[in-house]
C-alpha cells in the first residue's frame, strides 16, 4: 500500500477546507494510506473524520508556558498519528535548525507517532550520511519502527523537473544504510514537484510521495486518487 502525503502548508481558508473536508470523505481510499496535514489550525476538524491526519510542525516539549506553539500531547488529543519533520522549507525560512529538528523527530518517535523525517536537500551521499548519523546518533532503535523518511530536495519543492534518477539513487543508498546499520526496511518517500503526470512513475520506485500546493486543490486530489487506485 502506497503512502500519499497531503502537505497544505500554510494554504486554505477556513471555508475552503471544509469544502475539501467534504469531498474527500466521498473518496474510497482504503487501498492507499493518505494522510492529510491541513494548516494546524484546522487539525481540529478531522479529530473524527475517517481521514487520517499528520502535523507539519509542533513544539519539541511537554504542556507548558510556551506561548504560539502546540504540544505532541496536543495533537494526540486530537487523533493525529503522523509528524512531518526536517522539511527543508523550514530549515530555507530559519525556522528550525538541524538540532531542533533532532530533537523534534527523537520526541515525537519516542512518543509513538509516525514521524517522517525529510533529509536530502542534497542527494550528495557525503551529505546523506552526515544528516543519517546526525538524526540516528543516540536514537532507540526499537522506536525506529514508527520511522519513515523523506526525500525532498530544495530545488524540488515546487515547479522544477522531477529527476527520477536522483531519486532510485536516494531510494537505494538510504535503504542500504538503515538496513546496515538498523537492519529495518524504512519506508521511503519522495517529495518535490509531484503532480498526476509523474505521480504513477515516482510511485513505482518509492513507498510513498509528499505532494506540497498541488495538494490543496481537491479536484485535483480526487483525479490523482483515481489514478493510483
Amino acid at each position: 500500500m502506497k503512502t500519499i502525503i497531503l502537505n497544505h502548508k500554510s494554504y486554505l481558508s477556513y471555508e475552503q477546507i471544509e469544502n475539501y473536508k467534504i469531498e474527500l470523505e466521498k473518496q474510497n481510499i482504503e487501498n492507499i494510506n493518505l494522510i492529510l496535514m491541513p494548516t494546524l489550525a484546522y487539525l481540529s476538524h478531522f479529530k473524527n473524520s475517517k481521514i487520517k491526519i499528520g502535523a507539519q510542525n509542533f513544539y519539541s516539549y511537554n504542556f507548558g508556558s510556551y506561548t504560539g506553539e502546540i504540544s505532541l500531547e496536543t495533537l494526540k488529543s486530537l487523533n493525529v498519528n503522523y509528524t512531518l519533520v526536517g522539511h527543508p522549507e523550514r530549515l530555507i525560512l530559519k525556522l528550525d535548525s538541524y538540532q531542533e529538528i533532532k530533537d523534534k523527530f527523537f520526541r515525537s518517535i519516542n512518543l509513538g507517532f509516525k514521524t517522517i523525517l525529510c533529509i536530502g536537500h542534497d542527494e550528495n551521499e557525503k551529505i546523506l550520511k552526515k544528516e543519517l548519523k546526525f538524526y540516528f546518533n543516540g536514537i532507540e532503535e526499537s522506536s525506529l519502527k514508527n520511522l519513515l523518511i523523506a526525500f525532498e530536495p530544495a530545488s524540488k519543492i515546487e515547479g522544477e523537473t522531477v529527476n527520477i534518477k536522483q531519486i532510485k539513487y536516494v531510494n537505494n543508498f538510504i535503504k542500504e544504510y538503515m538496513n546496515k546499520h538498523y537492519e529495518i526496511n524504512v519506508p521511503f518517500l519522495y517529495g518535490g514537484s509531484v503532480n498526476k503526470n509523474n505521480i504513477n512513475e515516482i510511485l513505482s520506485i518509492t513507498d510513498g510521495v509528499i505532494l506540497g500546493k498541488n495538494s490543496t486543490e481537491i479536484n485535483g486530489i480526487i483525479e490523482i486518487l483515481n489514478l493510483i487506485k
